[in-house]
């Protein structure tokens, strides 16, 4: 199935580095016209595009909307999963109506009355099915709608302009369609006879919970005696009506009200507490919830790969405690895309987790066994409580630089973010009782289950089962926010109509997601971890008046680039070692430890031997290094200065030197070179060729025996 990308018509996409505005799309092609002054369209296949994104010139730029851009444009189907299967084929119809009429209207020669509704009305449902056929297309047919293969509903053209001033005067909103009226307003009644009723039927609301039969037959007796009051004054009587009508209209007090009335409000506002009705996301990346949760169990506090080798009694001193789970999850399809195991509540853990939603997952998945594909995607906006985590100025701005909106819902009331909330409740009962080392939720609970003994975790494995479990459990299972469809189906199926966001700019996503780091300029640029990164916009920043310190950004996923920051504008500079590009931050990290071990006596490492460190170490890494992205032993801002004073202290790494070829000599054969002196014989050999040995130790640098292996040494995984 092809998989889409949602593009919008305010942005500015930068394809090949050529600026584009979208134009439209369909099942194959997306149409982009230029914005180079040619104003030609382009058309370009969704492969095509999935493969754009991913190179390193993709780029967008999102510009300022209009006023009618910026308007908020409320969700047209929400709310209608509360209503019963009747109703929602009934508004479904009367909206695909008013749709038809907005689209004749505004082509102009319709008056809004019965008569000239009338005139157009072939038009107006002929618009209407186009309407319908749109909505099966996206929704398809289970969402609100019948079962038909065509459009066969008909309506008067006081109806239609009746419904389509409804929806008007509700500001756009599709609930205004809903009939309200119930059986008995149908019945025609005056307006005094209606409100003496509705004053007696009102008794119903008191504290004094009288029942409903009760307050029936108060209102027929009152009814009688008013209308004997009324003739006895030659007044007219008040219209009656049966015990049947007067139950229908006792009805339809709104429950809410009822309950307010007769038990207490607070009673009813606990009662009747919004769950996941706010805000309903209808495409993917629309809106990202995120949220963090103290993990019932207690596991040690150490890497997997650290305990190895270590004996029990070691083990049953090592510290114990609870973890943090931050969990990202997609509103419209409940897919979550971001998972992470974290030692605290911090916005660095935060920033991570908001990252990882924003990528592809499959290795993570790969690792800890799971057979199903692990999707990210950007978000266009993103919602949470008011932690400190997320209230943080970092996290605030990681959001923002990403071009999304951030938002925080009421205080104190969790029900409005009961869609990242259940989720918790689901691992309590479907994944902790898996897990040895619970807490449970309070000693009652817990009985005499040996928690401290039995926490025999690391944070490795907690990591794996939750990842297992979300990617092959969780978005597998029919979830009932979709209908009993489940995630992945969800997913896939909206990936297919409505489409994915664009993936993010390397650049954005540096300056979004990266470390934040002040560093100082000089002649040899700026200097990570041995790395030198140098430009020549960099050295004209450097000759500045004052050449203070800058904020750059390292991306931990890629530290071949960094952003840096000059107060007026961002500089993307490239490291200057070639194919240094894709290198981790926790690859270099460990790579460095080995070598730092084996060539301390060297204060530069050529590239090549950097290099074949890194194949090495990829060819034999582990699930255990794939997952380093969601433990909480990731490196941070403090983590890298602490590595430069201790690691990385007098240490570069530099290109290999080429000889000039020029300045040599040829041989006398005319083939090759004469390189060093003629007359030192075979055993003359360049300068530092070969490492320097102590007098008492001889280096075989032939031997076969040689481990090859040596990068393996050591507590470096």
């Amino acid at each position: 199935m092809t998989i889409r990308m949602n593009f919008d018509r305010v942005t500015r996409y930068y394809i090949n580095s050529v600026p584009y505005f979208f134009e439209e799309s369909d099942d194959q092609h997306a149409f982009f016209r230029r914005d180079d002054g040619s104003a030609a369209v382009e058309r370009f296949t969704w492969p095509t595009l999935h493969e754009i994104v991913q190179q390193p010139e993709w780029d967008y730029e999102k510009r300022s909307k209009s006023v009618d851009e910026a308007k908020s444009r409320p969700q047209p189907h929400i709310g209608l999963s509360a209503l019963s299967r009747t109703n929602q084929t009934l508004v479904c119809n009367r909206w695909f109506f008013v749709c038809g009429l907005t689209r004749r209207y505004s082509e102009g020669g319709l008056t809004l009355r019965p008569d000239g509704v009338g005139q157009h009305y072939p038009h107006i449902k002929a618009y209407a099915a186009e309407e319908w056929k749109t909505f099966h297309e996206i929704y398809g047919a289970k969402y609100f709608s019948s079962n038909g293969n065509s459009f066969g509903f008909d309506a008067s053209p006081a109806s239609i302009l009746r419904w389509y001033r409804a929806v008007k005067k509700a500001g756009g909103r599709m609930d205004a369609l809903i009939d309200k009226r119930g059986r008995a307003s149908k019945l025609d009644i005056n307006q005094d006879s209606y409100l003496f009723i509705q004053q007696q039927l009102r008794e119903f609301l008191l504290n004094q919970r009288h029942t409903g039969r009760e307050v029936v037959d108060n209102t027929i007796n009152a009814l009688r005696r008013e209308n004997e009051r009324r003739e006895a004054a030659m007044l007219p009587l008040l219209q009656t009506r049966g015990k049947t009508a007067l139950w229908e209209w006792l009805k339809r007090f709104d429950r809410l009200e009822v309950d307010a009335g007769r038990e207490g409000s607070a009673i009813a506002k606990r009662r009747y507490l919004g769950v996941g009705k706010t805000n309903r996301a209808t495409r993917p990346g629309q809106t990202f919830q995120v949220d963090e949760w103290e993990i019932d169990a207690r596991t040690i506090i150490m890497n997997g790969p650290i305990r190895e080798g270590l004996d029990q009694k070691t083990i049953d001193r090592l510290p114990r405690g609870r973890r943090w789970l931050y969990v990202v999850l997609d509103v419209a399809t409940r897919y979550i895309v971001g998972l992470l195991v974290a030692s605290s509540q911090n916005s660095a853990s935060a920033i991570r987790a908001l990252e990882m939603s924003t990528r592809d997952k499959s290795d993570l998945a790969a690792a800890a066994g799971a057979e199903s594909i692990w999707h990210g995607f950007p978000f266009e906006g993103v919602e949470s409580d008011t932690g400190s985590a997320f209230r943080a100025g970092a996290t605030t701005r990681a959001v923002n630089e990403t071009c999304a909106a951030y938002s925080y819902p009421t205080v104190g009331e969790p029900q409005f973010r009961g869609t990242i909330e259940r989720p918790f409740l689901t691992f309590t009962y479907r994944v902790m009782p898996y897990l040895p080392g619970q807490t449970f939720a309070n000693p009652k609970e817990r009985g005499d289950y040996p928690t401290e003994e039995t926490a025999v975790l690391t944070d490795d494995q907690l990591a794996l089962i939750f990842i297992r479990y979300v990617v092959d459990v969780y978005h597998n299972t029919p979830h009932a926010g979709l209908f009993r469809e489940t995630p992945a189906a969800a997913l896939e199926r909206l990936s297919g109509t409505v489409g994915l966001p664009p993936q993010l700019p390397r650049s954005m996503r540096r300056r979004a997601f990266g470390i934040s780091l002040d560093r100082k300029v000089t002649s040899k640029g700026i200097t990570l971890l041995g790395v030198a990164y140098n430009s020549r916009e960099l050295q004209k920043l450097r000759r500045r008046a004052k050449n203070t310190k800058v904020t750059l950004y390292l991306e931990p996923n890629d530290i071949g680039t960094i952003s840096v920051c000059t107060g007026k504008e961002w500089l993307e500079v490239e490291c200057s070692v070639e194919n240094f590009h894709g290198v981790k931050l926790d690859e270099w990290v460990s790579v460095g430890k080995i070598l730092r071990r084996r060539y301390a006596g060297q204060a530069a490492l050529a590239a090549d031997t950097i290099s074949d460190a890194l194949q090495a170490m990829r060819s034999r890494a582990n699930e255990a290094m794939r997952i380093m992205g969601v433990l909480p032993q990731q490196a941070t801002a403090k983590d890298i200065a602490r590595l430069e004073k201790e690691l990385y202290l007098g240490l570069s790494v530099v290109e290999n030197e080429i000889p000039e070829l020029d300045a040599l000599d040829l041989a006398d054969d005319g083939i090759g070179y004469v390189i060093g002196d003629p007359d030192a014989g075979q055993g003359g050999a360049l300068p530092g060729d070969a490492p320097s040995t102590s007098d008492d130790e001889e280096v075989d640098l032939d031997d076969p025996e040689e481990d090859t292996d040596w990068w393996q040494e050591g507590e470096d995984l």
